[in-house]
Parts: structure tokens; sequence; C-alpha cells
């Protein structure tokens, strides 16, 4: 652990995380991150090399053909975005990080929910499914999104909120990004009784036996009883439980000690360890028996890196305000983004990049605001409908593959 010398900085550290808008900003970084993942490989179609190959940049490097010490710098510059977009999946865990954070976080205070554990169960169906639903049905009624598959019996599983079983044909069923929502689905449900745990045990008992639990079910899935991989992505809760369980752990910690959590997180030594442990997380996929740790590696270190990102992007304030404001309605967003990124980005393979990208930022931009109008309706009727106060978009985390 790294500590600051001085009081300055866990003075400046505390009162200006205090609303804790890094948070959001890093939930917005996110959001837009994966959205453009799923519309830029939509585009590219597999015509460009994947970045987690061994000869990714000779491989690039061939496709543009360089002819000079410019071009090939350019080429060069060029390896390297595409690589960091077709990356956006990884942001997933950072979501899984900060639902846990959340949770837990607003919890810390009381040790227990006011209304009860069935009252916080209420609140979260209330926050999360209106906006679910309205979803589906944007998919039936609008126009401009991909059809990738006929309606049928699944619909009616996903709108119970079923994105886990029968996994080989409902996973990734006509909205692929919601299999994340079956996955949350599962650890809000064991929330209550992995909170307990983390009380009565404490910080450093929890991580150890959740830990074991992550790897241990990741070991069983992926070589005692070989399965789709669907399961060891989010299908089976416990192959992810990691990163939401070391989000509840420092949700609780910075509840209780903020100015030295976070000085210990937004240091320089703490932004090298993110960025190590996401290396080594990127590393981890040359082999199966290192898989087993790699959702935990990059999930962990990339919440830290996102974590510096968001507080240096929120110094600069039309742009980090408007990470923020994406970042607080990014629930709609994530559930409505993918039928139709998938539906324009087939339709513009033909565009040189330049043009696709400007054209890509435009359209992104009309899906955020439309979202977010969307979500904040969502929001407003269904306060008025039940007479629950919605103070804010549903606490959920975005995010999808």
């Amino acid at each position: 652990m790294v500590a600051v010398s001085g009081g300055s900085e866990a003075e400046k550290v505390g009162s200006v995380e205090a609303r804790l808008d890094w948070l959001d900003g890093m939930k917005g970084i996110a959001i837009l991150w994966i959205l453009f993942f799923h519309f830029f490989c939509t585009y590219e179609d597999g015509r460009l090399p994947w970045p987690l190959a061994p000869d990714y940049f000779a491989s690039y490097e061939k496709s543009c053909a360089p002819h000079s010490l410019r071009s090939q710098a350019l080429c060069f510059v060029s390896a390297a975005l595409t690589a960091v977009t077709k990356l956006g999946f990884h942001a997933v865990g950072v979501f899984l990080v900060l639902s846990g954070f959340g949770l837990s976080y607003s919890l810390a205070k009381i040790g227990n929910s006011a209304d009860g554990w069935l009252g916080w169960y209420r609140t979260r169906v209330i926050r999360l499914f209106p906006m679910y639903w309205v979803a589906h049905l944007v998919y039936l009624v609008s126009p401009f999104q991909a059809r990738l598959e006929p309606m049928d019996y699944r619909f009616i599983l996903s709108i119970l909120g079923d994105r886990v079983v029968p996994i080989g044909t409902i996973f990734y069923y006509f909205n692929p990004a919601l299999w994340f929502f079956g996955l949350i689905l599962q650890l809000y449900v064991l929330f209550p009784v992995l909170f307990v745990a983390l009380e009565r045990w404490g910080v450093t008992c929890f991580l150890v036996v959740t830990a074991a639990v992550t790897f241990g079910a990741r070991w069983v899935l992926l070589f005692a009883i070989p399965v789709s991989g669907e399961w060891v992505q989010g299908g089976f809760f416990a192959c992810r439980l990691w990163e939401f369980a070391v989000g509840m752990a420092v949700g609780v910690l910075w509840r209780r000690r903020s100015a030295q959590v976070g000085a210990v997180i937004f240091s320089r030594p703490g932004l090298l360890a993110g960025a190590a442990l996401y290396a080594l997380g990127l590393y981890s996929y040359g082999r199966l028996w290192s898989y087993i740790f790699t959702e935990a590696l990059i999930g962990t270190g990339l919440a830290i890196i996102l974590a510096h990102v968001a507080r240096l992007l929120g110094h600069l304030p039309w742009l980090g305000a408007a990470m923020i404001t994406v970042g607080t309605y990014s629930y709609g967003l994530y559930l409505v983004h993918q039928p139709y990124v998938l539906y324009f980005g087939a339709r513009m393979r033909s565009l040189e990049t330049p043009v696709f990208l400007v054209a890509a930022v435009g359209i992104v931009v009309i899906l955020t605001f439309g979202a977010m109008t969307l979500e904040r309706g969502v929001n407003r009727l269904t306060s008025r409908t039940l007479r629950f106060p919605l103070r804010g978009p549903a606490h959920a985390p975005s995010g999808s593959r």
C-alpha cells in the first residue's frame, strides 16, 4: 500500500470525490468504448487482424503496405487505435467492479437496507426492469435495427429476465448485449449474502474466499467439466464473482476511509499497479490454464486505469461533464445500442475509414441523446405510476460484449 505524504493530497481526494463523479465518468468512458467496439467491429468485419494475436502489428503493417517512414508511423498509430477499439469488450469487467462498488457503498454506512432485504430487492426490480422492458419494445417497433433472429418463445424468456437458459440459444439472442443483464441479475440475487459475508468476515477474508470461488469455478468449467464458453463468460455468476466482489470491498473501504483509499488508488504506484494487472490479463489469453485468471486481472486493472482517466477528464469542464452525464444514464444506452450499431455498421462497410469515423461519431451522439431521453422518461413514468421515488437512473452497470 502506498500512502501520500502530507495532508493536502488526502484532503483533496476526500473532498473532490465527495459526489464520486469519477464513478459516473468511468461508466461514461466505458459504455462509449463498448458501443464503439460493437460499431467498429461490425464495420471492419474481420478485415483487420485481431489485436491479441502475437504478430498483430506485423499483420497490420502488411495491410497498410507503408512506402515511407511517415506512412509507416501513421500505420503504427492506426494499428494502436484499432487495437484499443477492438478491446472495448474489456470494459464489461469494469462495470462489474462499479456495480459491486455502488451497491456496497450505499449500504456500508448503515450496515443493511433501511427497508430490509425484501425492500432492497423491490428497489432493484423497479430500477432495473422497466427500462429493460422498454428496450424490448423499442426493438420490436423501431426501424434501423439489425434483426438477427426471429421472434419466438425466447423473446418471452428474455422479457422475464432469463438470458441464461437455454444458454446456447438465448445468451446472445436478438440483442447480444443483454447477456450481461442475466449475469447482473444473478449477482443481485446473491448480493445480500455477499454483503453480510463481507461485513462479518472483513475485506481480506472476503476477497480470499471470493477469489477461490471464482478461480475454482473457472477451473471446473474449463478443465474438469468443459462446457460452452458462455457459462464462463457470465452464464454462471461464480466465474465473474471476483470483479463484483472487489468492487464491493473497495466500496466498503471507501465509505469508511475515502481519503486514504483514494490516495492509494489515485497515486502513481496505484496507476502502475493497474497497468501491470491489465498487462498480465492480456498476456493470460495465451494459454487455457492462465485464462482462469484473465477476467479478474483485466477487470481489476482496467478499473484502476479508467478511474485515473475519468478523474483526469473531470478537470476538463465540458468533456468531464459530458462523460459524467453519459455515465449517469449509461443503463439506457447499454440496453438499446447494439441492434442499431450492428445495423449501421454493416451498411457502412464500403466507406473509407475516415468517412466511417465521422459518420459513426454522429450516429453515436444521436444514439446517446436518444437513450438518455428515453431513460429519463421511463424513470419519470415509473416513479409516477408506482409512486416510487427514483432520484436518478437505475443503478446498474452498462456493458456488453
